[in-house]
């Protein structure tokens, strides 16, 4: 009877792991066991999302599942909560995003400069426009405007030309007129 006692008591007894982890140890180490080691004992998430698990499934929800770890952006590699990643692929500068012109995919960064240089259902001004055709087409379009248009768009070069010409005679003749006019001053 003294023996058994001194049995259930003992602490050098060797005992199986009252949380039923499948462990032994020395009863005077379970304390510890349980305490540090025991992948039965549970435990809130220190990530702090509030979900209570043994510490074996803490282990797997907090590298894969919880909503409070830190992931990093596939698109700009920062590192965000796993419940922000919403919010951030909605504003990520690098994230791709469709052309709502196009449908082309292109960067969230990059896309005022895909608007403004490729994008081919972008309307543009016709590269003759400073010599007044006012054409606004679609990018893809323009090739064939310029082609088909092509001797009017001398004509429109050529009547530049001769108005820049006129203009400069006139001033030409203006420097002249004044020149004339200081010389006669001068021989006077």
């Amino acid at each position: 009877c003294e023996l058994n006692e001194h049995f259930e008591k003992c602490p050098k007894m060797k005992v199986s792991c009252e949380l039923k982890c499948g462990a032994t140890m020395c009863r005077e180490d379970m304390e510890q066991h349980l305490k540090c080691d025991c992948g039965m004992v549970r435990e809130t998430c220190k990530l702090g999302c509030g979900v209570e698990l043994t510490r074996n499934e803490l282990t797997i929800h907090v590298k894969g599942t919880c909503v409070q770890r830190m992931i990093r952006c596939e698109d700009c590699y920062i590192s965000v909560k796993s419940c922000d990643k919403p919010q951030h692929l909605e504003k990520c500068p690098r994230v791709r995003v469709p052309c709502q012109l196009c449908s082309v995919e292109t960067r969230r960064d990059d896309m005022t400069k895909h608007l403004s240089e490729d994008c081919k259902e972008k309307e543009i001004e016709c590269p003759f426009v400073k010599y007044k055709c006012m054409i606004r087409i679609k990018r893809k379009d323009m090739y064939y405007h310029v082609q088909e248009n092509e001797t009017e768009h001398l004509g429109l070069k050529l009547t530049a030309m001769e108005d820049l010409i006129t203009k400069q005679s006139e001033k030409i003749d203006e420097q002249s007129e004044k020149m004339n006019k200081q010389s006669e001053k001068m021989n006077e």
